[in-house]
């Protein structure tokens, strides 16, 4: 039982490590994005940045992937849970192939503009049902990391401030947190009542 979930939360820790280092890197390369108000996205827009940034987000699905796989393979009753991890992988892969078109059109921008808002909003009613489950200091501290990156998202995208990047990356970081501590801890409690039957 330990096993399963500790195998989940080290490709969840991955996920997320991968994510975030690499994004780094892109910030490292052209600090610039983030004094323009720019969003993540565009570390897809230059050649010296594209690399690192498709990988990070394909590093991040790959092992969300295997996270879910992990939980199918605990069994049926787990499929519901397997399948909350791809439909994030699933939003990522969207986010990132809709990274590049959206120059070519407004419509391609606001596709992928409107493919980041219902990640975004997903992430957070995950984040709610996660902190349902586990209320704790360091659950309710991811939470107001990831309420307060949203609310600099969202301000920045109406243009009332100007720190996009900052408020994408705090946010995501946020429910990064939780996905790691929170969704391992889900498995271990369901396995437990099942294991009690």
């Amino acid at each position: 039982m330990r096993a399963s979930a500790s195998t989940t939360e080290s490709y969840l820790r991955l996920s997320q490590i991968s994510l975030f280092s690499l994004l780094l890197v892109c910030s490292l390369i052209i600090p610039a994005v983030s004094e323009r108000n720019g969003g993540v996205s565009s570390f897809g827009d230059h050649l010296s940045t594209v690399v690192p940034y498709s990988l990070s987000f394909l590093l991040c699905i790959i092992f969300l992937c295997l996270a879910a796989k992990t939980v199918l393979e605990m069994g049926a009753s787990f499929r519901v849970m397997a399948y909350l991890l791809l439909i994030i992988a699933f939003f990522d892969f969207l986010i990132l192939i809709s990274t590049f078109p959206r120059r070519v059109s407004p419509i391609f921008y606001q596709i992928h503009d409107w493919l980041g808002i219902a990640l975004y909003t997903y992430e957070f009613l995950l984040s709610i049902w996660f902190i349902s489950r586990q209320w704790k200091l360091k659950t309710a501290v991811a939470f107001s990391v990831e309420c307060f990156g949203s609310i600099v998202g969202l301000l920045s995208s109406l243009k009332i401030i100007h720190f996009l990047y900052y408020g994408q990356v705090i946010g995501a970081l946020g429910f990064g947190i939780l996905l790691v501590v929170v969704f391992p801890y889900i498995i271990d409690m369901s396995r437990v009542r099942e294991d009690n039957r």
